[in-house]
């Protein structure tokens, strides 16, 4: 599975339905957590980008309905994933339904991939890497918007330390302590996914 790191430019249009302090607010916390929110989304509905713009959206207008927002941005990102994964529940159990009440048949689609099935059975050990990426990226996209961003820039893209801590205005080892903590929330979060 490749480690996609998809970026959004979120500006909802949903969000123009609340007032207009609470409105500066959800895209003040989109602008920073947007990103974050549209990973924790694209993991969760197995990289369907259509999907997950729609939840994304729908997360934005559920977000503008509340009356009652979280006060901190922290809190306030949080309050968000909660929303998504409650619309992702929703959606795994519409395509549920949907899937079971509507009969795709397609002969020449079915025998081509019986073909490459038998022609080229993927190997076991391949099932297992995209497994475990699954999980990791699972994990990763579970972090606040901040860890997300740190922890990609790190393990996925590669960069240095010292280029986070220049881009972050922090020192080399602050970033390296915020590593050590972030490991071990992910340790924590890999544990909690496997034990449910």
């Amino acid at each position: 599975m490749e480690m996609a790191t998809p970026a959004v430019g979120v500006e909802p249009i949903a969000c123009a339905q609340s007032s207009s302090d609470r409105r500066e607010r959800l895209q003040r916390v989109f602008r920073k957590t947007g990103d974050a929110l549209y990973r924790f989304i694209v993991i969760r509905v197995h990289d369907d980008r259509h999907a997950a713009d729609e939840l994304l959206q729908q997360t934005c207008h559920e977000a503008a309905r509340h009356r009652r927002m979280p006060r901190d941005d922290t809190e306030c990102e949080a309050w968000l994933r909660g929303i998504a994964r409650n619309l992702i529940r929703r959606h795994w159990r519409r395509m549920k339904k949907r899937s079971s009440q509507v009969r795709i048949e397609d002969a020449a689609v079915s025998r081509r991939l019986v073909e490459d099935m038998e022609s080229q059975p993927p190997p076991p050990d391949a099932l297992i890497r995209d497994e475990s990426a699954r999980q990791l990226m699972l994990a990763v996209t579970s972090l606040r918007a901040a860890d997300q961003r740190l922890v990609l820039a790190f393990y996925f893209d590669g960069r240095s330390q010292t280029d986070i801590a220049e881009e972050l205005g922090l020192s080399v080892k602050s970033v390296e302590t915020r590593l050590y903590r972030v490991r071990h929330r992910l340790r924590a979060i890999l544990r909690n996914i496997e034990r449910t």
